[in-house]
């Protein structure tokens, strides 16, 4: 019996509700999610409008997600988009709400290219 591929959308789905969970959950372990190879940025511009800078590696993504300071976190996805790439990848898109800290929810999105 050969199994079927699940579809990109299945995958991105069941991507999305693994990692938010542990952002909800454990944010201290996010990193696990990424590889030696994997880049990272968070958030678009600063306030001069100069571009986030992008770190690489799950040790300085760990570093990087630690010093967001994400406790009591709290996400609301309100949408999930999901293609194959060219080399059997999958590229994932996250829309929805986060509070961080008791903060009011914020809307976000959200982009992984699952390889």
């Amino acid at each position: 019996m050969v199994m079927e591929k699940p579809s990109p959308l299945l995958v991105g789905r069941e991507f999305v509700r693994q990692y938010y969970t542990l952002l909800n959950k454990a944010p201290e372990y996010l990193h696990r999610f990424y590889g030696r190879n994997s880049s990272y940025v968070h958030g678009g511009v600063d306030a001069s409008g100069k571009p986030q800078e992008a770190v690489y590696g799950q040790n300085d993504i760990h570093h990087k997600v630690l010093s967001l300071n994400f406790s009591e976190c709290h996400t609301k996805i309100r949408h999930v988009d999901a293609h194959a790439t060219l080399s059997d990848g999958v590229v994932v898109q996250v829309m929805g709400l986060l509070s961080n800290s008791g903060q009011p929810e914020r809307k976000f999105m959200q982009t992984f290219v699952l390889a």
